[in-house]
């Protein structure tokens, strides 16, 4: 599809670096192994509750089947998962540290479980609302353990002006990058699992 795969041994020590100069930054074994099981178990004890996303905000919201294709459950702090909550506190600092570098002035948190099941896509979109620009920071681990190769189910970012990245869902890898960037999720052949969230301007009020 003319994107180029991202290289090995993505560190995090240099994520803010690399978020300036690129829009986004890659973070490999941002939870280990267990901790990446642990999140998929917490997430799948929730998949009762999950319902299918759509597209669009407010009176534009719709469900385009052949547009996203994932379920997902909306997250706030809970007891029932300590796993997930350590995951939002580490976010939070993640926000302060971006707001240090870059005064961006981010406020608060919204993450959802992400379920894609086997063939389903979501096409090139922005995470960023044309008539809400709330959404500043997008953000998403990846909870897949032994993905394949060839599986499919790449995150495909479209900087500006540059070839397309993409991205394997790998088990504890990380995506920070710009909400206003392109990018998309392409189909895979097996379920793909994610911890899905955006950095927000302002606070929510729920």
């Amino acid at each position: 599809m003319g994107a180029i795969s991202l290289p090995p041994g993505n560190s995090g020590a240099d994520w803010i670096n690399k978020f300036e100069q690129n829009g986004f930054a890659v973070i490999d074994e941002f939870t280990d192994f267990s901790t990446s099981l642990l999140l998929l178990e917490e997430l799948r004890a929730e998949e009762e509750n999950f319902h299918k996303a759509g597209v669009g905000k407010d009176q534009d919201y719709q469900i385009l089947h052949t547009v996203r294709g994932d379920y997902i459950q909306w997250l706030n702090l809970d007891e029932k998962r300590p796993a997930t909550n350590n995951y939002i506190h580490r976010l939070h600092e993640m926000r302060v540290e971006i707001n240090r570098n870059f005064y961006l002035g981010l406020q608060d948190l919204e993450i959802h479980f992400t379920k894609y099941p086997i063939g389903t896509r979501y096409a090139k979109h922005v995470d960023a609302f044309s008539n809400d620009d709330n959404r500043r920071v997008s953000v998403v681990l990846y909870l897949n353990p032994s993905w394949l190769p060839g599986a499919g189910g790449a995150l495909v970012i479209y900087p500006p002006g540059k070839e397309a990245v993409e991205i394997d869902p790998k088990a504890g890898r990380l995506v920070i990058f710009e909400s206003v960037l392109e990018h998309e999720v392409i189909p895979a052949s097996i379920e793909r699992h994610s911890i899905t969230g955006w950095m927000l301007r302002e606070r929510r009020f729920f």
